[in-house]
């Protein structure tokens, strides 16, 4: 195996020398390079599990502001109708009363216009009776003046 060895060159003490600066190599890129690496990867996972959480956390939040959402929505709903049905109550009640005025008030108009009316025909009928009275006075006295 000697002579392999020599054969090819093979110095043991740059094997030696190699194999120590491969160590050497080792620790600093350990130190240097793989070390700050796995913390670089470490924060990245933390952030993603962060992140993750937060996404979680504002769907959650997503879903209880849709369902209070939906309770206002309803609440409205129901208020409005009610709101709704009583100014149709309200309508309906005023609408009756404006009725019932207005038919009072046709009816006070209607028995003012009977009672004028009434009135009219008695004043023609006194105004006629004063005319036939006059009239037949009227007609006496020609009867008398052409009797004369």
């Amino acid at each position: 195996m000697h002579e392999i060895i020599s054969t090819f060159g093979v110095d043991a003490r740059l094997i030696v020398i190699q194999i120590i600066n491969f160590f050497i190599l080792m620790v600093g890129l350990w130190y240097f390079l793989y070390t700050p690496v796995l913390k670089i990867l470490s924060e990245r996972q933390a952030k993603i599990e962060e992140g993750v959480r937060d996404a979680d956390a504002a769907k959650q939040a997503r879903a209880a502001a849709d369902a209070e959402r939906a309770s206002i929505v309803a609440a409205a709903n129901e208020e409005a109708a009610t709101t709704a049905q009583n100014a149709r109550a309200h309508a309906e009640a005023q609408g009756a009363d404006i009725v019932k005025n207005a038919e009072s008030r046709a009816e006070n108009i209607v028995a003012d216009a009977v009672k004028k009316g009434e009135e009219l025909a008695a004043k023609a009928q006194k105004e006629s009776e004063a005319e036939v009275a006059k009239i037949a006075v009227l007609a006496a006295e020609r009867i008398l003046i052409e009797k004369q």
